[in-house]
Parts: structure tokens; C-alpha cells; sequence
């Protein structure tokens, strides 16, 4: 039987996570596209939630309720609820692999109960969340060392 992996994407850094998130911060880039914000934000709310959470997270920017639930598309990632609003009000861009998912266009909904049987029972679908918080230690290398980062 093999595994399909979906990675994890979109948790941030702050006093009360555990260590190892990526620091929002160092996603903030303002050169993103509009268009293509736009079609990030769609693809992300065109997500099926597949949990909610008690309780409510709050952006790290700004400090708006940013929702409780985690979202998916079922075939590549699973992300909070409120990603779209990093993304759409703080200019957050997401790596180049979200990016081009996003590009595809819109989610078809997913089968839920087929979704969380794969997850929790048969274990055909795993979360990864390892690529996510390796882009903590590239991000912080970068804010350390801009100047040579430029140069690689």
C-alpha cells in the first residue's frame, strides 16, 4: 500500500506554538501580482475543511480572529483558514510549489468521509509537516544573511 502525502502549509511562529514555524514576517512581499493573489486566495478558500479547533487563531500581523478550522484540497496541502488572509491583506507569498498548485485554478470539493478514513483509519494519507517548518531555517538564514543569499 503506499502513502499519499500532503504537505502542511501556512502555520506561523509565536510565542504560544511550538518551536519551528516559519516567522510570517519573512513571507511579506508586496511584488506578488494581483492576479495572481487573487487566484491564491480563491484556490485557499475553495479548500475543504476537513477539522475545526475550539478556539479561534489570530493573525500574527495584524491581529484579526482569523477563523478555527484546517482546509484542504485533498491532493497536495492542508493549511489554517485563515491563509487566504495572509495572503490577501499582508501580501504573504507562499512557496513556489503552493503557487503553482494555486495557478490550476479553484478545488473541486472532496469526499470527506473517503478523506478522513484515508487519514485516521487506513492511513493511506499522511500530513507532513516537516518541508513546512524547514522553511523556517531557510527563511531565518536569509534574514541573518541577506547579502549572501543574493549571491547564491
Amino acid at each position: 500500500m503506499s502513502q499519499k502525502v500532503l504537505r502542511l502549509v501556512g502555520y506561523w511562529d509565536d510565542p504560544s506554538t511550538p518551536d519551528g514555524w516559519p516567522d510570517v514576517h519573512d513571507f511579506l512581499d508586496d511584488s506578488l501580482p494581483a492576479e495572481e493573489r487573487d487566484a491564491v486566495v480563491a484556490y485557499l478558500r475553495s479548500g475543504t475543511v476537513y477539522v475545526a479547533f475550539a478556539g479561534l487563531s489570530v493573525c500574527r500581523v495584524c491581529g484579526v480572529l482569523n477563523g478555527s478550522t484546517e482546509m484542504t484540497d485533498g491532493e497536495h496541502f492542508v493549511w489554517p483558514e485563515g491563509l487566504s488572509h495572509y495572503v490577501e491583506s499582508h501580501g504573504v507569498r507562499l512557496p513556489a510549489e503552493v503557487l503553482e498548485v494555486a495557478r490550476r485554478g479553484l478545488i473541486r470539493p472532496i469526499d470527506l468521509l473517503a478523506f478522513e478514513r484515508a487519514l485516521f483509519e487506513t492511513r493511506e494519507l499522511t500530513i507532513d509537516e516537516r518541508w513546512w517548518r524547514s522553511l523556517s531555517a531557510i527563511t531565518s538564514r536569509r534574514a541573518r544573511h541577506p547579502a549572501s543569499d543574493e549571491h547564491q
